[in-house]
């Protein structure tokens, strides 16, 4: 797995595929980053369920200004740990994700990226998200495209929605209406 673009394009990225890590594809990430792009410069970007760290590593390449990559797994924080090794605005966060939404990072976010186990509680995650994050966030959700999540979460609501096989990317934001 390489990085697609950006100051670090073509970098490896260390991974180890297991039954609880699913690198995200490179179609996925291209496609979320074409979508984001105008907003990537100089933001902060939280990476949720980091695994390997292959979005935020990407975000970092592409001029994010600062990435937190948030992950429970000992495995996942030393892999995302030896890929971001070049960089000085990365941070590494061993802690489970819905402890970290009472971290004030979140007051700062510009976007997020969620990609949980597809056994996880996502939506209850996602309410308590949204009631936290910073209101002019977007975040984008990658999930099983066969358990569609709600339009809706508070003021947030899905403003786009992208499929690539069982995968969905949805992304939310607070528009005014």
């Amino acid at each position: 797995m390489r990085v697609i673009a950006g100051a670090y394009k073509y970098k490896k990225l260390k991974y180890k595929r297991n039954r609880y890590l699913r690198p995200t594809r490179s179609i996925v990430r291209k496609s979320f980053f074409d979508t984001v792009r105008e907003l990537l410069e100089e933001s902060v970007f939280i990476d949720l369920f980091a695994g390997s760290g292959s979005i935020g590593v990407e975000a970092l390449s592409r001029g994010a200004k600062e990435v937190v990559f948030v992950d429970n797994s000992s495995e996942s924080v030393e892999l995302i740990r030896n890929n971001v090794k070049p960089f000085s605005n990365a941070t590494v966060k061993k802690i489970d994700a819905r402890r970290f939404l009472d971290d004030p990072v979140l007051d700062r976010a510009d976007l997020v990226y969620v990609d949980p186990p597809y056994d996880f509680n996502l939506k209850e995650f996602l309410v308590e998200l949204f009631e936290k994050i910073n209101q002019n966030a977007i975040v984008c959700v990658e999930h099983d495209k066969y358990k569609p999540l709600d339009e809706r979460f508070g003021r947030f609501k899905k403003i786009k929605s992208r499929s690539f096989g069982k995968n969905t990317l949805d992304y939310f934001g607070v528009k005014d209406e």
